[in-house]
């Protein structure tokens, strides 16, 4: 009866052992991928394989390609939280979580270009019926934006509020990243001051369009 149980156990911890090596390869695939991306350079399986010391084919069993890859440093590459001790009014709280997500992807600009590359990607094989459809970018941005607004829930209308947000998460974020960056050729300074003041001016007309409404009412 003891050497059964001493069975089990050795069969148990065997397991563990199994388990926690899957996810300890798997850990250093994705922090592989992540200092490549860090110094600009492509991803692919085999240079990821390389970089965490393991053959391309265990690599493949854990990513099926460098897209799928990419996607999975998106939580390596974010600052721990933009929104920490924002100021309360919201002008302050706007321009800070602008200034704070321009700053984090500026500072890795070739890794969100890549993120932002494997995102359209999923979106071409969603169209071509390869992958089940589902969004193929997050909402992150969308939270920030409304959380960075939230002090004018009791203050905007609804409809107000809604469009404001929804104008705001169209000024920063990987996509101003590429417009301010590629087609306006700005330099990074420049390109997160035109983002701040983009989002100052459009909270500025809202606050301007609402004060009116209530004078004309």
């Amino acid at each position: 009866m003891e050497g059964r149980a001493g069975s089990g156990e050795g069969a148990g911890g065997a397991q563990d052992g199994r388990r926690n090596q899957k996810l300890r390869t798997r850990r250093a695939l994705v922090d592989a991928a992540a200092e490549l991306l860090r110094e600009g350079h492509a991803v692919t399986i085999a240079d990821v394989a390389e970089a965490a010391r393991v053959s391309p084919a265990t690599a493949y069993r854990y990513f099926s390609s460098p897209q799928e890859l990419i996607r999975e440093t998106r939580t390596l590459l974010r600052s721990p939280d933009v929104t920490a001790d924002l100021p309360a009014d919201p002008a302050g709280r706007v321009d800070a979580v602008v200034s704070r997500v321009a700053d984090m992807q500026l500072a890795n600009e070739p890794a969100w270009r890549a993120m932002l590359g494997a995102s359209l990607e999923r979106c071409f094989r969603q169209t071509d019926g390869q992958e089940e459809h589902f969004p193929t970018r997050s909402r992150n941005r969308l939270g920030l934006s409304r959380t960075a607004l939230d002090p004018l829930t009791a203050t905007l209308p609804p409809a107000v509020l809604r469009r404001l947000t929804m104008a705001l998460t169209l000024v920063y974020g990987v996509e101003a990243l590429v417009s301010t960056r590629d087609v306006c050729e700005l330099d990074p300074e420049e390109a997160k001051d035109v983002m701040r003041w983009a989002a100052g001016a459009l909270l500025d007309a809202a606050l301007r369009e609402e004060t009116a409404t209530e004078t004309e009412g």
